[in-house]
């Protein structure tokens, strides 16, 4: 049963994730997201549904359009992939429960946002606003007890990434404040551990580019996919990282 579960999940997934695509590629262009339908983006020809299941098409067509033979980006296929081995693991953290549903939602708009700041440098509010209403609105449902703890986690994550915009002038945004209160929102004090997981990404990032890829100091780097990462991070293993660093003082 549980096997049977982990399949419909990571299926589940690659169906998102084959709409973050549309997500990624139109949302930052201001483009709807349901019309015009999938097209080949050489030769504009509409994608017919069955080259268009998740994965699979990609790699039966071996990455080319069937019509104009223009090579289609690894990176779809990538994100359907990535989205359903999320979701699996979402399910084998969280189980068939509420909190369930409130992963799938997160994991999926880290993903679309991760991939949009890489791409265009901007975290989109169409995703970060509403997600940290809906998420803080469902963690207090969850835990009605503990509604204190999302509200203050949000708006503390906000004010730390504002602080260091204020400090940092350039190297934050809004953008990045924006989207530590949706992070707070979901993750309650487990933000902690997605903010320090973030830099610590950014960093080794940061270090390999000026060390191997002779990059320059002030070279700009989106911060969203470390935040992204971080969230994940923090998603699966947040409480656990924090109780055993607490652990040490015991």
């Amino acid at each position: 049963m549980q096997a049977y579960l982990y399949v419909l999940s990571f299926l589940f997934g690659l169906v998102v994730g084959s709409f973050l695509n549309v997500v990624i590629y139109r949302l930052p262009r201001h483009e709807s997201l349901v019309r015009p339908g999938s097209h080949c983006p050489g030769c504009d020809t509409p994608i017919h549904w069955y080259d268009n299941v998740p994965l699979v098409s990609w790699l039966v067509l071996r990455g080319r359009c069937r019509e104009c033979k223009t090579r289609i980006s690894y990176r779809y296929p990538a994100v359907e992939a990535v989205t359903g081995a999320g979701f699996v693991l979402a399910i084998w953290r969280f189980d068939v429960s509420w909190p369930l549903l409130v992963a799938w939602a997160f994991i999926a708009a880290m993903i679309a946002i991760a991939f949009i700041d890489y791409d265009h440098m901007i975290i989109p509010n169409g995703i970060v606003l509403p997600g940290a209403v809906i998420g803080l609105a469902a963690s207090i449902a969850i835990h009605p007890s503990r509604w204190w703890v999302y509200l203050v986690a949000s708006a503390g994550a906000a004010a730390f990434m504002f602080a260091l915009v204020m400090l940092w002038p350039g190297g934050m945004g809004p953008g990045d404040v924006k989207m530590a209160l949706f992070m707070g929102a979901v993750l309650g004090v487990g933000v902690i551990v997605g903010l320090f997981a973030a830099f610590l990404f950014g960093s080794i990032a940061g270090v390999f580019m000026m060390v191997v890829l002779k990059r320059s100091r002030k070279s700009k780097i989106p911060f969203g996919p470390f935040l992204a990462m971080g969230s994940v991070l923090a998603l699966f293993l947040g409480e656990q990282i924090i109780a055993a660093y607490m652990s040490l003082f015991d």
